[in-house]
């Protein structure tokens, strides 16, 4: 939690076991507790809108939407990928430019590239180096195949990932152990909330999850039919 832009205390970790368990909304009740603050002493709630687990964000959005129902509290979303880029840039040894990459399945991965701002937060980044401020929406992600994941990447960024475990192999083969973080990289909810005040007027209001694959639908079967 954040006063006046200083965090108070530690980032603590209230994910339930498995983690679309309900007992971590129980923890979130408990530390604000701790803190003595009320749901309505709050002046807005921020999460991040993936790309990323579909259960887990949908859970965390409605947990704060939960939260800022009794009194308003505004609720914003800042991209999960963009949060933990922006820890690295703003981090020790920080690179210039960091591209989180991830597993969207059916054959693809799912590239988001970004740099520091001038006037706070980051900006989105193509492959080519194009630079623009960031949607905190699936306009900032592109989806590639596998074996052109490095047409994506701007040159020289950072590459990190969630999904080491499934696709580290492919990351070190298209860009050289050097320049790819060997281990799963995640967010956390300061870098989340350090983000969302270096660019307020850039989150989400009433955020919604970044979906990177377009919608399946399947026709329903014709009337009479088997």
């Amino acid at each position: 939690m954040f006063r006046d832009g200083i965090l108070e205390g530690q980032c603590r970790d209230v994910a339930g076991e498995p983690s679309r368990a309900p007992g971590w909304m129980a923890d979130v009740v408990g530390l604000l507790a701790e803190q003595a603050i009320a749901p309505a002493d709050l002046g807005a709630l921020c999460a991040g809108v993936g790309p990323g687990s579909f259960s887990g964000i949908r859970s965390s959005l409605a947990a704060l939407q939960g939260l800022a129902l009794p009194s308003g509290v505004a609720v914003f979303g800042v991209s999960s990928a963009a949060a933990l880029a922006y820890r690295m840039l703003t981090g020790p040894a920080a690179p210039k430019g960091v591209a989180v990459v991830g597993d969207a399945r059916r054959e693809r991965l799912w590239v988001g590239a970004f740099r520091l701002a001038s006037a706070g937060g980051v900006e989105a980044v193509d492959g080519k180096g194009r630079a623009r401020a960031a949607s905190h929406t699936a306009d900032d992600f592109e989806l590639v195949r596998a074996g052109d994941v490095a047409s994506a990447v701007p040159a020289g960024a950072r590459v990190a990932s969630s999904d080491w475990g499934r696709i580290g192999a492919a990351l070190n083969a298209a860009f050289g152990s050097d320049r790819v973080v060997q281990a799963a990289a995640y967010p956390d909810a300061e870098a989340v909330g350090r983000l969302f005040l270096a660019d307020p007027d850039a989150a989400k209001r009433e955020p919604l999850p970044v979906y990177l694959h377009p919608a399946v639908a399947e026709k329903p079967a014709q009337a009479g039919g088997c």
